[in-house]
């Protein structure tokens, strides 16, 4: 039994719990720290939204637990009453409103709780995966199996995939400014080009990987459609001063993340960079692969310490893709801005050299655009004289400033050697290859750029007409197909599924439907293969129409001069009327004289000339003399060359010069080229020709 003394302290104590259960100490303190815990996690969302100081959240923390021992005091000393606070000792008994005080408190500590548990339910769904491979990666490391191993339901030899090939979706821009997507975007660039730098991945390129961005197709849908094994996704934050990436990169046909990590770091250019590499070297590991030492010092590069000069240059870099002449000129000017920020920033001279670059042989060819990117590419040499961007832009040079395709083929295999899964290197090598007569090898280098790139329907629209050339028409189909898989409304695949059609089997009827509409484009390209489907179908009402409304900037093209004049004095030659057919061409022959003033000397205008004179009536002799003045002064260029001859050809044929025409046709007959029996029986300009002797026993030959 208790003793008196030690059952009055018990009766004391009991009274004291009573009376703080009474005045609502306890429920007080549970609401306090629930709330407590709940404005900590709030501080946490808003230290990053925000851009906090680190200290932040320390120091608010310190406020409530400094703050949980008055607001017990409070609690017992002080009552809410209708007629406000009092001191407890103040407050009759029969006053008192604790229990309806409690009753509050009760609600707010089920509010509160559920607001716990929502936000706890929140934070487990979308950080579940997260803290899945951190336990997997917590776990002792197994030396030899124990198990016996099970065959993956899927061979991805079966299917041709590269086990080490990589997807790397577009990252998602978790900053509070939307605007930096830019930079997020700008990230994902970045992380690729180094991947590509490492043999042993097979990585596909950005333009292939963009049409994912905000997606409702699952992994295994997009690694199929891509062909690769694995998908990496990740996300981008920048708050103030910080930086978070999140990545993982996963198994598409099992579902098994591979790897992933949270990177939280102070925004500095060394601190990105670093990310990069540590991304690369960890894919390595979790994809058994090894990266040699050059491949390491690559991937640690780090080409500016300025994060203003590095944010200009991404800015920079996005409007280039754009590809317009407006983009271009606010990308030559971010550069700038880059430049005069770090001088030392190679890749931003890169980045002007090519800009520059694109503007002289894509708008307008004017030489001082060639000098000003080869003096940027001399700065980023004097910077560092080995690196791939490097070559890649001397490549482009060297094609597009000089046509001179051995250099430039040296300078992109440079580029390759040091970036293999550059799918961009690989199509430049296969355009080149083409002009330079190489043409299995402009095949070849198409295919791995399209293995690297699949989802880029200007880059199929390419193969195919390369195929189309070398007069590989099944294959050409099953090209021109993919890329109207991605783009059926593009002009470009358009086009060359009508030429194919042309040259494959002399189908007008599917040519006309493909180019409606394609006089309307802003590419000559497509004017072109519109004009020549109408004229081989004999629509010449519709032809003539378009030639007399061609734009002014698609009649003088680098390659090629064709006068509104000189169109339609063909297509008036053509509808048998004589009259109108000299008349326009001789207002053609008139802006001619005024063009050679201009330009002076020029094989385009030469060709433009011969075939003009033609239709005027001029003398064998003069005909021929002026389409040898024209091949003598050409820039040698496989694919122009038989373009060239095929115009040649028809030159003749309009003379009336049926052994010359023959003679250039049977050549052509023969890939690669343009030209088919096809093609020749519809074309117009051979109308003239048709039953001489020459010209009728070189198409029975060729049947």
């Amino acid at each position: 039994m208790l003793s008196g003394n030690s059952r009055k302290k018990r009766n004391d104590l009991l009274a004291i719990l009573k009376e703080l259960k009474r005045r609502n100490v306890f429920k007080v303190a549970i609401a306090y720290a629930v709330s407590t815990w709940i404005l900590l996690q709030l501080t946490d969302v808003l230290t990053q939204i925000l851009g906090l100081p680190e200290w932040a959240p320390k120091l608010i923390l310190l406020m409530l637990v400094v703050g949980f021992v008055p607001a017990l005091i409070l609690a017992w000393a002080f009552e809410l009453t209708p007629g406000g606070i009092k001191l407890e000792k103040d407050v009759k008994r029969t006053e008192s409103i604790t229990p309806r005080t409690g009753r509050k408190l009760d609600y707010v500590i089920i509010v509160s709780l559920g607001l716990s548990l929502g936000y706890f339910i929140w934070e487990s769904r979308f950080e579940q995966k997260t803290a899945e491979i951190e336990l997997a990666k917590s776990a002792p490391p197994i030396e030899e199996p124990v198990v016996e191993v099970i065959e993956p339901e899927i061979d991805l030899s079966a299917l041709n995939i590269d086990k080490n090939s990589i997807a790397v979706l577009p990252f998602a821009n978790r900053s509070a400014d939307a605007e930096d997507i830019y930079f997020t975007d700008g990230i994902h660039d970045d992380l690729l080009t180094q991947l590509s730098r490492i043999d042993a991945f097979s990585v596909i390129s950005r333009t292939s990987v963009m049409e994912y961005r905000d997606t409702t197709k699952n992994l295994r849908q997009i690694a199929q459609e891509l062909s690769v094994a694995n998908v990496m996704e990740g996300s981008v934050q920048r708050a103030g001063d910080r930086v978070r990436i999140n990545v993982q990169l996963i198994d598409a046909y099992t579902d098994e993340h591979l790897w992933a990590e949270i990177y939280d770091r102070e925004l500095t250019t060394n601190n990105l960079f670093d990310i990069q590499s540590e991304i690369a070297k960890a894919i390595a590991g979790a994809l058994k692969a090894t990266l040699t030492d050059s491949e390491l010092a690559d991937v640690a590069d780090v080409p500016t310490d300025n994060v203003a000069a590095y944010d200009l240059y991404l800015q920079a870099r996005r409007f280039a893709q754009n590809e317009t002449m407006a983009d271009y000129k606010t990308a030559i000017d971010l550069f700038k801005e880059s430049l005069a920020i770090d001088p030392d920033f190679k890749f931003a001279w890169i980045g002007l050299a090519r800009a520059h670059m694109t503007n002289y042989w894509v708008y307008g060819g004017d030489l001082a655009n060639r000098e000003l990117a080869h003096e940027a590419m001399e700065r980023a040499r004097s910077i560092d004289a080995d690196f791939a961007e490097l070559y890649m832009a001397e490549g482009f040079y060297w094609y597009w400033g000089f046509l001179d395709y051995e250099r430039a083929l040296y300078k992109l295999d440079k580029a390759i050697e040091m970036m293999p899964g550059n799918d961009e290197a690989y199509m430049w090598r296969g355009w080149v290859s083409r002009r330079a007569g190489l043409w299995e090898q402009a095949v070849e280098s198409m295919q791995q750029a399209l293995k690297l790139n699949p989802r880029v329907h200007f880059n199929w629209h390419e193969y195919a007409q390369t195929l189309m050339y070398l007069h590989r028409y099944e294959e050409a189909n099953d090209a021109i197909k993919q890329a109207r898989v991605i783009d059926p409304d593009s002009f470009w695949g358009r086009s060359t599924k009508a030429l194919i059609a042309i040259q494959e089997k002399g189908d007008t009827q599917t040519a006309q439907q493909l180019m409606i509409g394609a006089r309307y484009g802003s590419d000559y390209d497509f004017f072109e293969s519109y004009m020549l489907v109408n004229m081989l179908a004999r629509r010449f009402e519709e032809a003539l129409t378009a030639a007399r409304d061609i734009p002014n900037d698609l009649e003088i093209r680098r390659g090629l001069i064709t006068l509104r004049e000189d169109w339609a004095a063909q297509i008036l030659h053509f509808m048998n009327k004589p009259g109108e057919a000299k008349q326009a061409a001789g207002a053609a022959l008139f802006r001619l004289k005024g063009l050679r003033t201009e330009l002076g000397e020029d094989y385009r205008i030469d060709l433009a000339e011969a075939r003009i004179r033609a239709l005027q009536g001029a003398g064998t002799e003069e005909v021929r003399t002026l389409v040898q003045k024209s091949v003598s002064s050409a820039p040698a260029d496989s694919v122009s060359e038989f373009q060239r001859k095929l115009y040649h050809a028809q030159i003749f044929g309009m003379a009336g010069m049926a052994p010359e025409a023959a003679e250039i046709l049977e050549a052509l007959l023969q890939p690669p080229s343009n030209v088919s029996v096809y093609r020749i029986d519809l074309d117009p300009a051979f109308d003239e020709i048709r039953d001489d002797p020459d010209f009728v026993a070189m198409m029975e030959r060729n049947r």
